[in-house]
């Protein structure tokens, strides 16, 4: 049915065979023939009129996009794609939903599986975005291939993509230089490396750390997703040093792992602020800890929004856009000077 389609034996608006017509045709059994009209519905080639028929669709968008995020449902991501789904809705597309799980691999099959469905844009908050297991060579052949595609948080330099991010760098320098000015002389980062926006982070942290003269800077890093609860055996190393060489502040990549540092802290009698001075990214729903934690707001709906509004600019014929956000330092009462 789709090559006589594509023919042109039926055309735009043309009505189709019917079920029974299509089965007796091809010798199929209706379960079949229903599933096949279903995946073209789908990928947007025909339409169906409830009583009447099936159509080819006369209309040149299938008004279907997908949004692919690394972990659907937990932290800032669910914000991330109600910002994009409302967006979508409003303006008449309908949205695709895929959960990568951290998982590159899955990430691709997922992704793959709609293309061949017929989507045209895609959404994708990429997964080991730092490492050489992402999927970057695959985005950028998508692109080639004519598949409009707005990458989120992480910036891959593709020509003919577009992205929104945060200014990453910033969190980082700003968090070094607080630090500095509580009178801190000893700091530590705590972050995972597979991602661009924590190595971003990290990165800037460590280097204004060393312009600003610190006595001691610790680096702790994890290469695997902060919700396997690795990132509390990072924050018990730390913790867990001679009292003269121990941390007073550390600034952690995300709230989910500030977190952990403070249930590790929590366990070890020590105290936030006056043992250990915490600062977080995102100003994530967290529970308690939110409403002491010193953090970067994160515009998690509005990433998604914008996200949604320059993929359907590229599907009208628009050039890709590069967008970045500058998070807003949100100061609270997880840091203080150190103890004497």
């Amino acid at each position: 049915m789709l090559s006589q389609i594509k023919s042109g034996k039926y055309g735009p608006g043309t009505r189709l065979p019917t079920e029974q017509e299509l089965m007796e045709k091809f010798g199929a059994s209706r379960e079949t023939v229903r599933k096949a009209l279903d995946r073209l519905v789908v990928r947007g080639i025909i339409v169906r009129k409830p009583g009447v028929g099936s159509f080819v669709n006369s209309e040149k968008t299938n008004h279907l996009v997908g949004i692919i995020v690394q972990q659907i449902t937990s932290y800032i991501f669910p914000y991330v794609v109600f910002g994009a789904e409302d967006y979508l809705f409003r303006n008449g597309y309908k949205l695709l939903l895929g959960n990568a799980s951290e998982d590159p691999s899955r990430e691709k099959q997922i992704i793959e599986e709609w293309v061949e469905s017929g989507v045209t844009g895609l959404i994708v908050d990429p997964v080991y975005s730092a490492t050489r297991r992402c999927n970057r060579d695959y985005m950028k052949s998508l692109v080639k291939q004519g598949i409009k595609v707005v990458l989120v948080h992480s910036d891959w330099n593709i020509e003919g993509a577009g992205c929104v991010v945060l200014d990453d760098t910033y969190g980082g320098t700003k968090a070094a230089e607080v630090f500095h000015q509580h009178g801190h002389k000893r700091v530590a980062v705590l972050y995972k490396s597979i991602h661009l926006p924590s190595f971003a982070r990290a990165m800037s942290f460590i280097q204004r750390a060393r312009e600003l003269g610190f006595e001691k800077i610790y680096e702790k890093s994890f290469n695997v997703s902060e919700f396997t609860g690795v990132p509390m055996q990072m924050a018990y190393e730390l913790l867990t040093m001679p009292k003269q060489l121990r941390p007073t502040a550390v600034f952690c990549y995300n709230d989910a792992t500030a977190l952990q540092l403070q249930l590790v802290a929590k366990r070890l009698g020590l105290t936030i602020p006056d043992d250990l001075s915490v600062i977080g990214f995102d100003d994530a729903p967290i529970g308690d800890f939110r409403d002491v934690l010193t953090s970067f707001a994160h515009p998690k709906e509005d990433v998604g929004r914008k996200a949604a509004e320059i993929l359907l600019k590229m599907l009208s014929g628009g050039e890709a856009e590069k967008y970045v956000f500058q998070p807003e330092f949100i100061e609270r009462s997880s840091v203080a000077p150190p103890r004497a």
